[in-house]
């Protein structure tokens, strides 16, 4: 290591491997290990010590996780009770009262953090002017304490009318209920935002995962050190892993954001503004429209839960190489949602014996035989065989054709969401490259790039553990929100831009380090249009809004304007993205590769495990991939992934990427 230089590691944790990229100033080392759903932590750690990341006092360890996403969509979180004006404590049941299924007769309840005997109402009761109408008494306060003990709650939200411009009321009775000893969120401090339901939503959200991140954070903090523990935010920078601990939903999100840095990495260095990310892993796969700052949006779904917190905007849906494949009661092939995981994971693992996305690929010859990570994890090919066979003969299927049954439904279904980003947001897919990341991605890579019509793929080096890479690139950021509900004539336009600035400078005042960057922006719309952007708060900002507007939708209406936040964002940190590329280019990229490299030249063409098949697919190591063009079918491989070039496509190297034309 350069003398001087602090080391960076950045780990991901998904729900079969856990993903180690450490940077020493000078080359790149790659560990993959298996996850271990019980103790997260104790996955990273394994992967650390495998890496020799610990280091000295200074070097950082950047991290993303789904732990707290995973305790929200599966229910795991704490017994949560919520605090709220007396008559409003409906208020998350009843939502934005939208309907999934608009013709369906019999609409299941909306599912809640918070079932009804936990949520308690108070009465306190400010008016829209401001007017403190009602107070809630130390009485009731008190007796309020009491229930909450008896109900032995874990964790509280408390959530009020208008609190966005009067964060006092929920302060103060957090204050009387602070001898309870569990985490008490108050949703004005966690967003300034004048709609309650979505102010409510993420109060309760965070409340629900926090003591199950906290305690996670905390063991993990505690094992790495002295390494020094930060966590990716939803949007893309990180923050102290104290910070993640105490508003754990702003880094819900934190795996996917770190991989969308490393896609805007490379799309950057090979010439594109904007980018489609496509991360397939074992569990699930995730897409991901990665742009500049702008492209930052106000709020995410997570499964029936909306979170109305900056976040990149990605969606996730429930196909991945563990996925499993089966048949349903109607006699159709189905993929996922559920997922083989880690242990016992696909058959041909060795421990699995249902069909998954993955023995689909080794029964047709997608995957080298020869084992993933180099060699070093053993596929099993009967194993795999004799899992599809079983689901082909209850279809009536022979073996190849239901191993391709499962691909190509798997594809369709991840299409859905790339059409989703793409054509959805206005934007044609063969202006932008689809970046195919992931252990799984490449695999699937050309194949929806025709069923979606991307004409350029981009697989970038350390394929199957970007996430971690992208990790490395993501900088400190310090951000702070606020109402500004204004319209925006000749005055508003005026008074948002000073606004703005004084808003900007408070936030400086606020930040404990001195910014490298700072940007402040506002969210406009249409009046009584629920289409919201981001954009910057210059005197431009109305022109920047109807420009976006157009672009998206294909026209503009006849509407004035209204700003509803500002929002100021601080990035602490100088860019890292020079450094590392001067080190991906004198060859850095190759040294979490070699591995991969010297097992594949000891076999360079393999065969199908099906003797019914008559292709023979040719296994090339990324590094004897060249720059000329090269026509497929054939494979490229190393350390963390594989990538399938179908036939009538094209590949070569580019910058240590594998550029894919898709014909």
């Amino acid at each position: 290591m350069p003398r001087g230089e602090r080391r960076r590691v950045g780990v991901d944790t998904g729900g079969t491997f856990t993903d180690l990229v450490q940077f020493d100033g000078r080359e790149f080392r790659v560990v993959k290990t298996a996850s271990t759903k019980d103790a997260p932590e104790r996955a990273v750690l394994t992967a650390i010590g495998e890496a020799g990341a610990h280091g000295r006092d200074g070097d950082v360890l950047v991290h993303g996780s789904t732990v707290g996403l995973n305790a929200l969509l599966t229910g795991t979180g704490a017994r949560l009770a919520v605090v709220t004006n007396a008559g409003f404590e409906d208020i998350l049941e009843i939502a934005r009262q939208d309907r999934p299924d608009l013709y369906a007769l019999h609409v299941e309840p909306r599912p809640v953090l918070v079932p009804r005997a936990l949520r308690f109402g108070v009465h306190e009761r400010r008016l829209a002017d401001g007017t403190l109408r009602e107070k809630v008494t130390a009485r009731e306060l008190r007796e309020l304490r009491t229930r909450l003990a008896d109900a032995r709650v874990e964790a509280v939200a408390i959530c009020l009318l208008h609190s966005y411009a009067h964060p006092e009321d929920e302060l103060r009775i957090a204050h009387a209920l602070r001898g309870l000893k569990v985490p008490i969120v108050c949703s004005a401090s966690l967003l300034r935002r004048h709609r309650e339901y979505e102010r409510f939503s993420a109060a309760c959200i965070d409340a629900f995962v926090r003591p199950v991140v906290a305690r996670y954070l905390e063991k993990l903090a505690s094992g790495a050190r002295p390494l020094e523990l930060f966590v990716v935010r939803n949007e893309g920078g990180t923050m102290p892993w104290h910070d993640a601990a105490e508003a754990p939903v702003r880094a819900i999100l934190s795996g996917p954001a770190g991989g969308a840095a490393g896609v805007r990495f490379w799309a950057k260095r090979l010439g594109f503004d904007a980018a489609i990310g496509f991360d397939m892993g074992g569990t699930s796969a995730d897409v991901a429209f990665v742009a500049g700052a702008e492209s930052i949006e106000d709020e995410v779904t997570l499964g029936p839960h909306r979170l109305a917190m900056p976040s990149l905007p990605l969606t996730t849906v429930g196909t991945g190489g563990g996925s499993i494949a089966w048949r349903d009661a109607g006699g159709a092939l189905r993929v996922g949602p559920q997922s083989a995981g880690a242990d016992p994971g696909p058959a041909c693992y060795g421990k699995g014996t249902v069909p998954t996305v993955s023995d689909a690929h080794l029964v047709l010859g997608r995957l080298p035989a020869s084992g993933l990570l180099g060699g070093e994890f053993a596929l099993h090919e009967e194993r795999a065989r004799k899992a599809i066979q079983g689901l082909a003969k209850q279809l009536g299927l022979n073996l190849l054709a239901c191993a391709e049954g499962i691909l190509e439904i798997a594809d369709l279904q991840m299409a859905r969401p790339l059409r989703s980003f793409t054509l959805g947001r206005g934007i044609d897919p063969k202006d932008v490259a689809l970046v195919a990341f992931g252990g799984a991605g490449g695999l699937h890579a050309v194949r929806l790039a025709r069923l979606v019509g991307f004409e350029k793929v981009i697989v970038p080096p350390m394929q199957g553990a970007l996430s971690a890479f992208g990790m490395l690139l993501a900088r400190q950021v310090f951000e702070r929100e606020c109402a500004f509900v204004r319209e925006l004539d000749t005055a508003g336009a005026a008074e948002l831009v000073r606004f703005a600035r004084g808003f900007l400078a408070e936030t400086k005042r606020h930040a404990t380090t001195r910014a490298s960057e700072a940007r402040v922006f506002a969210t406009l719309r249409y009046r009584g249009n629920q289409a919201e952007f981001w954009v910057e708060a210059d005197r431009d900002a109305h022109e920047r809004f109807e420009a976006e507007f157009e672009r998206r939708f294909g026209f503009r209406q006849q509407l004035p304007i209204e700003a509803l936040r500002v929002r100021a964002r601080l990035i602490l940190e100088p860019a890292r993205d020079k450094a590392i590329a001067r080190a991906l280019a004198q060859g850095g990229e190759h040294t979490a590769d070699r591995t991969a490299g010297r097992a594949a030249e000891r076999k360079a063409v393999e065969t199908s495990p099906s003797a019914q098949s008559d292709s023979r697919l040719e296994f090339v190591p990324r590094n004897r991939l060249r720059k000329r063009w090269r026509d497929g079918p054939f494979a490229v491989v190393d350390y963390s992934g594989t990538t399938i070039v179908e036939r009538d496509s094209r590949a070569r190297l580019t910058d240590g990427c594998i550029e894919i034309i898709s014909r």
